[in-house]
C-alpha cells in the first residue's frame, strides 16, 4: 500500500514538475492522467476491484442527479466563503486564472478547456484524489480513530498545494473544496456524485470567465 502510494506520488511530481523543465506544457492535466493510471494499474494488479477507487455503479440516477446539484451548490459556496476570507479578510491577491483566462470571449478555447474539465479535472482529479490518495491513507491508518477525517484532510492539503499555480487564494480555495469533497467521500462512498459536482462547477465558473463575470488574473 505504501508501495502504491509511492509509485504514483513519483509520477504525478516527476511528470508535473518534468514537463515544464522540458519546456512543455499542460504538466498539471497530463501529470493527473498519468497518475490516475498509474493508480488504476496498482490497484487493478492487487487484485481489488473498481469499488476501491469509489467508481460504484450508480442504482438510482435520478437521486445520483438531484445529489451531484446539492454537492455542487455546497462546493460553490464553499469556494465563495473561502475566496472571500482569503481575499478579504487576509489581503491575498485574487486566484490567478492561469491557462484557463484564455477562454474569456474565445468559444474554441472554451470548448477546449470544457472538454479538459470534465474529463481530466472532474474524473481524472476525482479519482486520484479522492478515490485513490485518500483511499489509501484511510486503509493505511486502519481502524485508528479519526482515521476518515485525518486522510480526507490530508488529501485536501495536496489537492490545494496541486493548485499553487493559482496563488495562495487558489490554494485556499481548491484545499476547501477538496477538504468538502473529501468529507461527502466518506459519508458516500461513491465518487460519481463528486466527478459530477466537479464537472459543474468547474463549468460555471468557465462560462463566467467566458462571459467576462468573472476577470482573466
Amino acid at each position: 500500500m505504501v508501495r502504491q502510494l509511492l509509485v504514483v506520488c513519483f509520477v504525478f511530481l516527476a511528470t508535473y514538475f518534468g514537463l515544464p523543465a522540458l519546456g512543455l506544457a499542460m504538466a498539471g492535466p497530463v501529470a493527473v492522467v498519468l497518475a490516475s493510471v498509474a493508480a488504476v494499474l496498482l490497484l487493478r494488479r492487487g487484485g481489488e476491484s473498481w469499488s476501491a477507487l469509489g467508481l460504484v455503479r450508480p442504482s438510482r440516477p435520478l437521486r445520483l442527479l438531484v445529489s451531484s446539484l446539492g454537492i455542487a451548490v455546497l462546493g460553490y459556496l464553499v469556494a465563495v466563503v473561502a475566496m472571500v476570507v482569503a481575499t478579504q479578510g487576509l489581503g491575498w491577491p485574487p486566484m490567478q486564472s492561469g491557462r484557463i483566462g484564455s477562454v474569456q470571449g474565445n468559444l474554441p478555447a472554451l470548448l477546449g478547456i470544457l472538454a479538459i474539465a470534465w474529463t481530466t479535472a472532474a474524473l481524472g482529479e476525482e479519482l486520484l484524489f479522492r478515490g485513490f490518495l485518500q483511499g489509501r491513507l484511510q486503509a493505511l491508518l486502519g481502524a485508528r480513530r479519526g482515521a476518515g477525517l485525518l486522510a480526507a484532510t490530508v488529501q485536501g492539503l495536496v489537492f490545494g498545494l496541486a493548485h499553487a499555480y493559482q496563488g495562495p487564494t487558489g490554494v485556499l480555495v481548491t484545499g476547501s473544496l477538496g477538504l468538502v469533497f473529501g468529507l461527502l467521500y466518506l459519508r458516500t462512498k461513491s465518487l460519481w456524485p463528486l466527478v459530477i459536482a466537479h464537472g459543474l462547477i468547474d463549468t460555471l465558473s468557465l462560462l463566467a470567465l467566458y462571459a467576462g463575470a468573472l476577470p482573466a488574473q
